[in-house]
């Protein structure tokens, strides 16, 4: 922008940084000259107008496009006297229609005494440097504009990258959480450019969350002669096990009944009760009816085994406070069918 020519192109794909770099220099280039932006993708010709002479602190009563121009063209003459050639900065250039370059390329010869009236800064993606050949933008041409290609990060840049836009956001551990292997990883899925990057790292970021939600609750993986069939999370206060659609968890197994037992989740621990079942509730090869129940316990109902892991430990003291409890006191299944019966009424009329 200091240089004679003062014109710029910066061009590269989408996601690369180019609204962001001039987002950046927006605030240093404001405090020598005037300053006005647009989006190439929204801005038709008399919008670029109306909106250079709005930015620029001009008040003007409504004119007609050549009025309009004729008090731009004598606005951006004052100031190059002065040394202050306003600046426009056309985001998304490679967008504009060509009635709109028609009007960039009239600017772009304005001058005062062999001095340059308007300073010009232009994005877009890729070939952005052929728009003036296409559209016969000599004005343009003729003021050798300085072409800059932004590059995908390298590798060691994703990782100082990742790692600073955490810390910018408040995070902490930012080495652990963006470890070398996941950078990695993620500079190979977004090829180095920054905005796939950050896709990319708060994809990652928002899966690594809800992995460590569902595996810090108790889970229970149910099996048949060896086959994994389903894993469930156990979330809710309660959680009742049978053959009968109505059950949370569902097995189907002739030896199992329609309601048959329920976990009970405490903070400081997970009960098992049996619901009056048929052929019985065994936890480890022994029968129950109430047990609190610990990691890698095996649940064996007909011919199926749910295998019970990430239960919080309980301590033997615990154990017996909650064995002796009157909070765990066995619900009937009557109780459990009634309560079952008015959901699925309630569920009903809501269809």
């Amino acid at each position: 922008m200091q240089q004679t020519n003062g014109i710029a192109l910066l061009q590269g794909p989408r996601g690369s940084g180019k609204s962001t770099i001039i987002a950046e220099q927006l605030a240093w280039l404001k405090r020598e000259a005037p300053i006005a932006l647009f989006d190439g993708g929204r801005a038709s010709t008399r919008q670029l107008v109306s909106g250079l002479l709005k930015q620029y602190g001009i008040d003007v009563i409504p004119q007609h496009d050549e009025q309009m121009l004729q008090t731009l063209a004598s606005y951006l003459s004052q100031q190059t006297r002065k040394e202050q050639a306003p600046i426009l900065i056309v985001d998304n250039a490679d967008r504009l229609g060509s009635s709109t370059l028609s009007l960039l390329n009239w600017l772009a010869a304005l001058d005062v005494k062999g001095r340059f009236a308007l300073r010009i800064i232009l994005t877009g993606k890729e070939r952005l440097a052929d728009l003036a050949s296409k559209h016969s933008m000599r004005n343009l041409e003729r003021r050798h504009p300085a072409v800059f290609a932004l590059n995908p990060l390298s590798r060691k840049e994703a990782v100082i990258y990742l790692r600073t836009r955490m810390i910018a956001a408040g995070g902490e551990r930012s080495d652990e959480v963006f470890s070398i292997d996941v950078c990695e990883r993620l500079h190979e899925l977004s090829r180095g450019w920054p905005g796939r990057l950050n896709d990319f790292a708060l994809e990652a970021m928002a899966r690594t969350e809800e992995l460590k939600d569902t595996r810090s609750a108790p889970r229970v993986i149910i099996t048949r002669e060896g086959e994994t069939l389903a894993e469930y999370a156990l979330t809710k206060r309660e959680t009742v096990i049978g053959r009968d659609d109505m059950a949370d968890i569902v097995v189907k197994d002739r030896y199992v009944s329609k309601l048959h037992a329920m976990f009970q989740m405490y903070s400081n621990g997970l009960v098992l009760l049996d619901l009056n079942s048929t052929n019985g509730t065994i936890v480890n090869s022994v029968e129950t009816q109430k047990r609190i129940l610990r990691n890698n316990d095996i649940i064996s109902l007909g011919e199926h085994r749910l295998k019970i892991e990430n239960v919080p430990a309980v301590s033997e003291a615990m154990a017996e406070k909650i064995e002796m409890t009157d909070t765990l006191t066995l619900k009937n299944l009557d109780d459990v069918r009634r309560s079952r019966a008015r959901h699925n009424i309630v569920a009903m009329k809501h269809k």
